[in-house]
């Protein structure tokens, strides 16, 4: 057997160990008795993390601290999560309070990866809307009625005075699948949309939608909002521990968020060659539109530059969470727990 076989084997043994000592009391992972610690996480597929896979870096990295991550790559983070079979998730940080209250798993951000990069374009029948209040009244393809909807809400009511909702407000939001809200601003089957570029790429390259905001995305609009220009945030991607297992786990916490830099300073350093290695991770196939997103992530990169909180970042950022209860999607103005570590 080879040296990753046999660590897998060992991985596998030690995730079943916890498995079978899991229970309504203690359901965080722990380790074999060969005291490999393990770390359970649910990721959406990520392009960072296929890299720090098929680098080896992952491997090497979790070899010499004789820790495992246990990785499930799903869209549904909060399920997993929420269901006692993940220690770490990746979630907008402004979801979390909801989280907190709807699964009464008390939990803390400590750590920060993909700013909010949507977007809203309008039908080519509407030529002459610039903003989002050009589509009062009108209908608008959103994907989910939290995520970046929620975002789009407090931008709404903060720059507009305007209630943007889904099953309310002064807009017909139309919820489809997150890679069709282009299509449907396209065709002209509503008004505008709201869109992750990196799923629109053969449409925005093609001009087929029009832009608005000059391609602004929704965390320039925040950054304008508060007042702090180059913001990072509204984070879409934070992560995200349950209390309890944090408390216990220092030392994963912090192997974790090193693998994490690790990957983001290749990211940072090279841009281009990740689109092209992982073409899949943009929604993009030829030439063309590899070369389209790769400009395009150059101008509007939404991968923070460092995963690491610091007290400016959260006090800007905390602030989402007054505009959040002002708007009226939100009970309370408090934002989640943030623990700052150390690099």
């Amino acid at each position: 057997m080879t040296k990753r076989t046999l660590y897998l084997i060992a991985t596998l043994l030690a995730f079943a160990l916890v498995a079978a000592a899991c229970s309504d009391s203690d359901d965080s992972a722990g380790g074999g008795d060969d005291g490999l610690k393990v770390i359970r996480f649910a990721f959406a597929p990520d392009p960072v993390w296929d890299y720090l896979n098929d680098s080896g870096i992952r491997e090497e990295m979790e070899t010499a601290a004789n820790i495992a991550i246990l990785d499930s790559a799903t869209w549904n983070e909060v399920g997993i999560y929420a269901g006692g079979n993940a220690d770490i998730m990746s979630v907008g940080d402004f979801e979390v309070p909801t989280i907190e209250q709807e699964f009464n798993i008390p939990s803390v951000v400590f750590g920060k990866y993909n700013i909010d990069r949507s977007i809203m374009v309008a039908s080519p029948d509407h030529p002459e809307y610039e903003t989002l209040a050009d589509c009062e009244g009108g209908t608008v393809a959103v994907w989910d009625t939290l995520s970046s909807t929620t975002i789009w809400g407090v931008l709404a009511n903060e720059l507009y005075g305007l209630d943007f909702r889904v099953d309310g407000g002064d807009f017909e939001l139309v919820v489809v699948d997150h890679t069709n809200t282009v299509d449907q601003a396209a065709d002209g089957s509503t008004d505008c949309a709201l869109v992750l570029p990196d799923f629109a790429v053969p449409f925005l390259s093609a001009d087929a939608v029009k832009i608005l905001y000059d391609g602004k995305t929704s965390a320039d609009l925040y950054a304008e909002l508060v007042g702090k220009p180059g913001h990072e945030g509204p984070m879409i991607n934070i992560f995200l521990a349950r209390e309890d297992w944090y408390g216990d786990h220092p030392e994963e916490v912090a192997f974790f968020l090193d693998l994490w830099e690790t990957g983001v300073k290749a990211w940072t350093a090279d841009r281009d060659q990740f689109v092209s290695d992982y073409p899949e991770h943009f929604a993009v196939e030829t030439d063309e539109q590899i070369a389209w997103i790769q400009d395009y992530v150059g101008a509007h990169d939404w991968f923070v530059e460092s995963v690491y909180l610091d007290q400016g970042w959260i006090d800007s950022e905390s602030e989402l969470f007054g505009f959040l209860e002002n708007a009226g999607l939100s009970d309370t103005s408090d934002p989640p727990e943030y623990d700052i570590v150390s690099p």
